[in-house]
């Protein structure tokens, strides 16, 4: 690597390296505080909706907080959002353990939902605004996973700390806000605030449908999947322990590929990795339903699912970076959170009714059909 190459890297690398770190460290937060609210609301006797309603809430002030990050974005600067973001969020983790009531948990799940969806959303467009060309599926893919493997790890750090008292909350809260510091080092000369554009969803979207999409999809596909695939193991005559041994299969597949998408990005065709993820999504479903009682097979099939699934998120974010640049990130971005979470809305909703109508195979039905909206989109693409 030459003097100047190697220079460059270290450009890259401070002002790209501490928004991946936060990132992850909110992820990690978030693995731990959704199925700890939902353990401690059991343990109060609420009613399974109103569980189920907490952990929806999230998502919804996302979609409804969505279309104006842009203008809080460009009031505040990028990394301000970034850091303001957090650190509100680790207030809000930690003011859940004050107060018992459903409906004071209900606000303070939509607060977190606003400030954590500014700091999603300004983290992803300052990635790809600083992300080079020719590295940029590589970049995306390496968030991926750091974001992934955080949430994965929330439940296991959860089984150590305990789910009694206010310390996991005090936990979770300085995680969260302990996100802000890896921003503090990125470098001044790279704290520029990129202004951001007008924003509305839908010619947004009309301009990179195929980002709008690959967001609906995974989020349509991870939420689901997560929520229902143990229950269709159940219902399917798998035990306890194996269909909970499936989701985490599938999580692991889903962040594992992720710097290898990216990387085949980077190297070969975006049109080409999007047609494959899209066909290995579509196929493995049925796959999975006719070897589900064969562990071996299942746990290979789950793996590689569990990976073209994750790829959705991975390719719309690149794909927002190729079809947009300054100005537009900010806006694109929240755009495209606002179609994971719509995604995360609709998924569980679709896939429990059909279990409900059709019975376990309804389940592989709605996951596998769900793709099937990506290929023309992927088929128009020219590289």
């Amino acid at each position: 690597m030459n003097p100047e190459t190697q220079s460059s890297t270290n450009v890259y690398s401070r002002l790209l390296l501490p928004v991946i770190v936060s990132a992850g460290s909110v992820g990690l937060s978030i693995g731990l505080i959704v199925p700890l609210t939902s353990i401690v609301l059991e343990q109060r006797g609420v009613p399974v909706v109103a569980i189920g309603m907490n952990a929806t809430i999230y998502s919804l002030a996302v979609l409804l907080a969505g279309p104006f990050f842009p203008r809080i974005v460009q009031r505040v600067g990028m990394l301000r959002a970034m850091v303001a973001g957090a650190l509100l969020s680790g207030v809000f983790v930690f003011g859940l353990w004050l107060e018992e009531s459903l409906w004071y948990w209900y606000l303070l799940r939509f607060c977190l939902g606003v400030t954590g969806g500014i700091h999603w959303v300004s983290s992803e467009a300052w990635i790809n605004a600083m992300a080079p060309e020719h590295s940029r599926g590589r970049i995306v893919g390496a968030y991926a996973t750091i974001w992934s493997m955080g949430i994965a790890a929330g439940p296991v750090l959860l089984k150590f700390i305990g789910v009694e008292g206010a310390m996991p909350f005090v936990i979770s809260g300085l995680i969260m806000g302990g996100a802000s510091i890896p921003l503090l080092l990125v470098p001044k000369d790279g704290r520029a605030n990129l202004p951001s554009r007008p924003f509305r969803v839908v010619p947004m979207a009309a301009m990179a449908p195929l980002a709008a999409v690959a967001g609906f999809i995974s989020g349509f596909l991870e939420t689901a999947v997560l929520a229902l695939l143990p229950v269709y193991g159940l219902r399917s005559g798998i035990a306890t322990s194996g269909a909970l041994i499936l989701v985490s299969v599938f999580a692991v597949g889903s962040f594992v590929w992720q710097p290898f998408v990216g990387w085949v990005v980077d190297k070969v065709s975006f049109k080409m990795v999007a047609l494959l993820v899209a066909a290995i999504s579509v196929i493995a479903v049925p796959l999975v339903h006719f070897n589900l009682k064969l562990p071996l097979i299942a746990g290979v099939l789950l793996f590689v699912w569990g990976g073209s699934v994750g790829a959705y998120y991975t390719l719309g974010m690149i794909n927002i970076g190729q079809v947009f640049k300054g100005a537009e990130l900010t806006a694109a971005s929240s755009m495209f959170v606002m179609a994971y979470t719509f995604g995360m809305v609709v998924g569980p909703l679709m896939g429990s009714s059909s279990m409900h109508f059709i019975g376990p195979a309804g389940f592989p039905v709605v996951v596998g059909m769900a793709p099937l909206i990506f290929f023309p989109l992927a088929l128009k693409r020219t590289g």
